[in-house]
């Protein structure tokens, strides 16, 4: 009787660790190198850094961002963000020469020269993990941001005011944003190459705040850019697309 007891309580042991999840744990690799702003141009550049993976099983497609931290107030702004398709188990992979012009970020920070540049894996969680708690790590070294020579503060008749919520996103967007005044405004998404993949809208629409849908059902996974073009200059913003 004690042996068909044993043997059933292995079979249930067995039938239990089939069914436990992949078993994935992404982290911060220890290598890592930049070059930090200079001049005030608010440009990272050459940031090489590792992202692995300390499980057993294999991570699919996940975003990794970049952040600015504030050690004195602990905020954070997620300033860029790209896709690794995908990642085994015990392995690391290393992104290379990642450039960030922060100027193309909507709203930059107060300046100050104490900001910290962060890393974070599975921005968008959608990893099942067995720990989050490693997923985010601050890069050794103090930064200066400056206020924006180029950013999105009335330029071209828009203001600030712009959002794509949600991003990352599946296949539907909005676009938010406000007009000073009344303009013809054109607004495309485009790919990394810059070729244009969907015309969004085009017409003439009065000031004040405007949300337009973006449908894109259609759209293959990956890094691409909504295109707000008006009289005398265009905004662009990142959207990811995630599937």
């Amino acid at each position: 009787m004690k042996t068909i007891l044993l043997k059933a309580a292995t079979l249930s042991l067995l039938a239990i660790s089939s069914c436990l999840p992949a078993q994935v744990d992404l982290t911060i690799g220890i290598n890592y190198s930049y070059n930090p702003p200079t001049g005030c141009n608010n440009k990272i550049t050459a940031l090489s850094v590792d992202i692995c993976n300390g499980g057993s099983s294999s991570a699919n497609s996940f975003i990794v961002g970049i952040y600015l931290f504030n050690p004195g107030t602990s905020e954070k702004w997620v300033i860029d963000q790209t896709t690794v398709n995908s990642l085994s188990g015990n392995a690391c992979i290393t992104i290379n020469n990642w450039d960030i012009n922060m100027n193309n970020y909507c709203c930059l920070p107060a300046p100050a020269s104490n900001y910290r540049i962060g890393v974070w894996a599975d921005t968008a969680n959608v990893i099942t993990e067995t720990s989050k708690s490693n997923n985010a790590s601050l890069l050794s070294g103090n930064i200066q941001v400056c206020a924006s020579s180029v950013g999105l503060t009335n330029r071209a008749g828009v203001l600030e005011t712009i959002s794509i919520a949600p991003n990352p996103t599946i296949d539907k967007s909005e676009l938010k944003f406000v007009l000073v005044t009344e303009e013809r405004v054109s607004v495309t998404v485009s790919d990394i190459t810059g070729r244009a993949i969907l015309n969004v809208y085009e017409g003439m629409l009065a000031g004040g705040e405007h949300i337009i849908s973006l449908n894109t059902d259609n759209v293959s996974s990956g890094i691409y850019f909504i295109n707000i073009h008006v009289a005398g200059g265009e905004i662009k913003k990142k959207l990811i697309i995630q599937k």
